[in-house]
């Protein structure tokens, strides 16, 4: 298989990576509007018109935020005038901060821009998963159900793995999106061991710690490829798990009902019909979220 590291080279590789997180050489910083967000999350006393007054420091993320709270979905398209509005009226203060936060996290590293994780594909992906997996917590019953912004945060970050990978070593990420664009019908996270004994899931996780996030998003990137994994906060990588697996399912136009998505379904609790509702919500807008994606990857 081509495009792929020596197995000396495989392990001098994960082992470098992982020291550089730990050491945090050469690391961006988390930006200081995602700082600031955080300190906020924590503070009993944070009100909308202060998150708005953080999140406007960056235009292009209240910008982006403007336009997710004008989908079409929501029904008030430009009567949305406003950040402090579209807090008030869509995405309510504890979504509209983890929004935020992961907006800007995302910003702060750079990669390749085409390849099937390219920086282009990767956003799409990241809004679609994040809607959907928002979208699927909401369907719970409520005595099971996670907080939003907690929910759309897991599932716009779980694959932030790829944004660091491409940052730090762009010559070995355009190689892995050769590998995946030369073997389309093997999974990803295994190409990714095979090419380079490391995955991209567990280069989030260690990034997330390093940032010092949330507990819930540390174990939603670290662990949505195991969607067994019932270990603390459990339900975001399950729900991200989950989505994943619809969207895949939705692209490949195959049937609903395979064994795998048994899986995911039977533990959270949503039927058929609820899932299929949250998917139809965030197909419906698919076109708007492209048109959000490719701002973030410009």
């Amino acid at each position: 298989m081509s495009c792929m590291l020596s197995p000396d080279q495989k392990l001098e590789f994960a082992a470098g990576f992982r020291h550089r997180l730990e050491q945090k050489i050469e690391l961006p910083p988390l930006p200081e509007v995602a700082c600031e967000l955080l300190f906020l999350r924590d503070d009993t006393k944070g009100d909308v018109m202060h998150l708005s007054a953080v999140i406007e420091r960056d235009p292009s993320i209240a910008a982006q935020m403007l336009a997710y709270a004008r989908l079409s979905v929501f029904g008030y398209g430009d009567r949305i005038k406003s950040l402090e509005r579209a807090v008030q009226l869509v995405l309510g203060y504890e979504k509209a901060l983890h929004m935020a936060i992961g907006l800007s996290a995302g910003k702060s590293l750079k990669m390749q821009a085409d390849g099937p994780v390219g920086r282009r594909s990767y956003w799409k992906h990241s809004l679609h998963t994040a809607m959907l997996t928002q979208a699927l917590a909401s369907a719970l019953p409520l005595e099971q159900r996670p907080q939003p912004g907690i929910s759309y945060l897991a599932g716009l970050l779980h694959d932030i793995g790829y944004l660091l990978f491409g940052h730090l070593y762009p010559e070995e990420f355009a190689m892995h999106n050769q590998l995946i664009s030369n073997h389309p019908e093997r999974n990803v996270r295994e190409l990714e061991l095979i090419g380079f004994g490391i995955s991209h899931d567990v280069i989030g996780l260690w990034l997330m710690q390093a940032w010092d996030m949330p507990e819930e998003i540390v174990v939603a990137v670290g662990e949505h490829y195991f969607s067994d994994y019932d270990g603390k906060h459990a339900i975001y990588p399950k729900l991200v798990a989950l989505a994943n697996q619809l969207l895949k399912i939705h692209a490949n136009n195959s049937s609903m009902a395979s064994n795998k998505e048994s899986v995911l379904i039977n533990p959270l609790g949503l039927d058929n019909e609820r899932m299929m509702r949250a998917v139809d919500r965030v197909l419906e807008v698919v076109p708007q979220l492209d048109a959000m994606a490719r701002e973030l990857a410009a």
